[in-house]
């Protein structure tokens, strides 16, 4: 009953975070901070402590699918983004779906990882002029409530299902951006595309600490303990993406 609570307070608190530095910063910067494993980085260790880490670890190969299916739903976003916010919703998803059912054909870590690094290349390149500094328009009362409820209610129902959805599909919806895909739309309704663009070009730099998280909990959950796994888990995450982040911002600052 205590994880229980633990995850009833902590995806909220995430989430309020996410909120405030996107109206603090801009739309940029909520996204990159929304890319970070937030949802996706607690359902793994709920997994450890409820599952067992051999689960885990099984559950972050899925993740990894789920990384690329994520990385294509911004994709397929990003190009029907000229028409209406509904159909770009559709074509999200629809790209998400299909990536999830392709990628089961890709057997190893490795060329997961590679999917994913490759998807994230294409999607900087395509976001390239994408502006940091803009800034979304003021949200409804209703906005903070409405992510919250949606990203805790993934976090409960994935780890209470897990004995029943399995390793591979239990990870394959942790990285479901929950918190990145309400902010992208409601950016896109209410600041236009470009905005909606900046959003998603933040998220997506988070895509590689995602991988790298993935990627280190698969390598340390069979031979070490909860605590090590977790920690050098977050830690190279969040080294990653801070660095990635580093180049990208010091190259729009000197161009």
């Amino acid at each position: 009953m205590g994880l229980f609570a633990v995850k009833l307070a902590v995806t909220p608190l995430l989430m309020a975070l996410v909120t405030l530095v996107n109206r603090r910063f801009g739309a940029a910067a909520g996204g990159i901070v929304a890319g970070l494993p937030l949802t996706s980085g607690p359902i793994s260790l709920y997994l450890a402590l409820e599952q067992g880490l051999p689960f885990a670890g099984a559950a972050a190969h899925g993740s990894l699918v789920g990384v690329g299916a994520v990385l294509v739903s911004y994709l397929a976003y990003l190009l029907a983004s000229r028409r209406s916010v509904l159909f770009s919703c559709f074509a999200g998803f629809g790209g998400f779906a299909l990536w999830a059912l392709a990628a089961g054909r890709i057997g190893s870590d490795t060329g997961l990882v590679l999917a994913d690094l490759a998807l994230t290349g294409l999607l900087l390149v395509l976001t390239r002029g994408a502006s940091a500094g803009t800034r979304p328009a003021r949200l409804p009362p209703w906005d903070l409530p409405a992510r919250i409820a949606v990203s805790t209610g993934l976090v409960v129902m994935v780890t209470l299902a897990a004995p029943l959805l399995g390793p591979a599909l239990s990870g394959l919806l942790a990285p479901v951006p929950v918190i990145a895909w309400p902010l992208i739309v409601f950016v896109h309704a209410q600041s236009g595309r470009d905005a909606a663009v900046a959003t998603i070009r933040g998220t997506v730099s988070g895509a590689v600490g995602l991988c790298a998280f993935n990627l280190a909990v698969i390598r340390l959950a069979p031979t070490e303990g909860i605590a090590l796994t977790y920690v050098a888990a977050l830690s190279l995450s969040l080294a990653v993406s801070l660095a990635l982040v580093g180049v990208l911002y010091r190259r729009k600052a000197s161009s």
